[in-house]
This record gives structure tokens, sequence and C-alpha cells, in this order.
């Protein structure tokens, strides 16, 4: 097993790669807020997750992550759909800016935890090697 197979760091990776999806999914929908019968898409991979996961937790620890090496990684799946709980307007576009917009941001604050996460993954091997 490589320093980087673990399931909780590929697991982090594929969520980075879903979560940059995500922000272009939206992006591509802001983009056409204004193209007529442009329906917006939505992209979900939380709940998917959960599904992938099955963890049992016992104070905040999953009793997966304490027997790493029998963890096999989980693959994270991304599902895009057509958005259906917005309402259209009279050229058939269903584009909501502000739910776009808040989408957006959250898809990015996720991204930025992502990436802090693992780059303080990064920095805790950098200092052990260095030692």
């Amino acid at each position: 097993m490589g320093l980087f197979d673990n399931a909780t760091h590929v697991l982090a990776e594929q969520a980075l790669d879903a979560t940059w999806y995500k922000q272009q999914v939206i992006r591509n929908n802001i983009a056409n807020c204004d193209t007529p019968d442009f329906k917006a898409k939505t992209v979900e991979f939380g709940l998917i997750l959960k599904e992938k996961c099955k963890c049992r937790y016992h104070d905040g620890i999953s009793e997966d992550s304490l027997h790493p090496e029998n963890e096999t990684p989980p693959k994270l799946s991304v599902v895009t759909t057509y958005e259906t709980n917005t309402n259209q307007i009279l050229d058939g576009n269903n584009v909501d800016m502000e739910k776009e917009q808040t989408a957006l941001a959250d898809a990015q604050y996720q991204y930025s935890a992502l990436t802090d996460y693992l780059n303080n993954n990064y920095a805790m091997i950098r200092t052990a090697i260095s030692r």
C-alpha cells in the first residue's frame, strides 16, 4: 500500500474532482441564464458518498478508519440531473440566478476545504520526512 493509497486520501481526491465538476456545471447554468429553453443541471455526490461509505461512527471516528489496511478505497460517482425544482420563465429557461450563485459559493467553499485538507496532509508528511 502506497503512502497516498489510503481510502481517506483517495476519497478526498475524488471529492475534489467532483466539486470542480460541480462548479463547471453551475457556471454553465449561469452563463446560459438568458438562453431560451435552457434547462439548468445539478450535480449530486454527497448522498452517494454516504451510501458508498456505510460507516459506523463512534465519537466521530469511523470504525473503518481504524483499520485502513483492510479498507479498499471507495469509488465516488457523480450524478448530473436536470433541475426540476425551479419555475420556468416564458422562454422555457429555468435558471434561478440566486440559487445558482449560492450553489457556486457553496461549491467553492467545499473545494477550498478539500484543498486545505489535502495540503495539511501533505504538510504533515513533509514534517515527518524532514525529521
